[in-house]
C-alpha cells in the first residue's frame, strides 16, 4: 500500500504563539521550519510513503515537493477539502512540530492503520492527536484541536498509538526547554 502523507503548516506570525514569552516571532518561525523539515525528511525515508504534500498557504522556498494551498482555512477544514479533492486513498496526516519523530514511529502508525483501517498517535498529555492514518476509503471527519483524541476515537474503529516520537510535540516553553536540553534544537 502506498500512502500519501499530508503535513499541515501554519504560516502566520501567530505560529507557536504559546512560545511568545520565550521566543520572538522570527525565532518561532525558524523553529517551526526546522521541525517541519525534520518531519518531511523522516517521511521521505519511509518506504510506504509514496507522496508527501505540504498543506499550507504558500509554498515555502525551501520545499521542492508537492504542495497544496490550504486556503487559510482551519486545519480540519483544509484537510477535509484536500481529501475530498484528491480521492480517498491511504492518507497519513503528520503534524510538523514533532522533532523527535522517526521513520520507525511513522511505520508503526502505518502498520496499525493497515491492520485496523485507521490509527492515530496521541500527544504526551493523551488528549490530542499528533498524527492520524486512514488506510481505507472510509468517510472521516477530522477533529484536530483540544480533545481530539477522544473525538477521533469516537469516529469508529481506530487504533491509538502512544509512541514518544509521535507524542512529543513542541507547544510550551517547557517543551522547548526539553528540546534544547536534548540537543535536538539550538537557538
Amino acid at each position: 500500500m502506498r500512502w500519501t502523507a499530508v503535513v499541515p503548516l501554519k504560516q502566520t506570525d501567530a505560529v507557536k504563539s504559546r512560545l511568545g514569552g520565550v521566543l520572538p516571532v522570527g525565532a518561532r518561525t525558524d523553529l517551526v521550519e526546522s521541525m517541519v523539515r525534520h518531519v518531511l525528511g523522516v517521511l521521505r525515508s519511509v518506504p510506504q510513503v509514496g507522496r508527501i504534500v505540504l498543506l499550507t498557504t504558500y509554498r515555502p522556498p525551501w520545499w521542492d515537493g508537492d504542495w497544496a494551498d490550504d486556503g487559510e482555512a482551519s486545519l480540519n477544514d483544509a484537510l477535509a477539502t484536500w481529501r475530498a479533492s484528491h480521492g480517498k486513498g491511504a492518507i497519513v496526516v503528520v503534524h510538523g512540530d514533532l522533532p523527535y519523530v522517526s521513520n520507525l514511529d511513522v511505520q508503526a502508525l502505518l502498520d496499525a492503520a493497515t491492520q485496523a483501517g485507521a490509527a492515530m498517535a496521541t500527544d504526551t498529555h493523551g488528549t490530542g492527536t499528533n498524527a492520524l492514518a486512514i488506510a481505507d476509503e472510509r468517510p472521516f471527519t477530522f477533529q484536530f484541536g483540544p480533545g481530539s483524541r477522544k473525538a477521533h476515537a469516537a469516529a469508529g474503529q481506530l487504533i491509538c498509538l502512544d509512541r514518544p516520537g509521535l507524542a512529543r510535540d513542541i507547544d510550551t516553553p517547557g517543551d522547548l526547554a526539553a528540546l534544547i536540553e536534548a540537543e535536538v534544537y539550538s537557538m
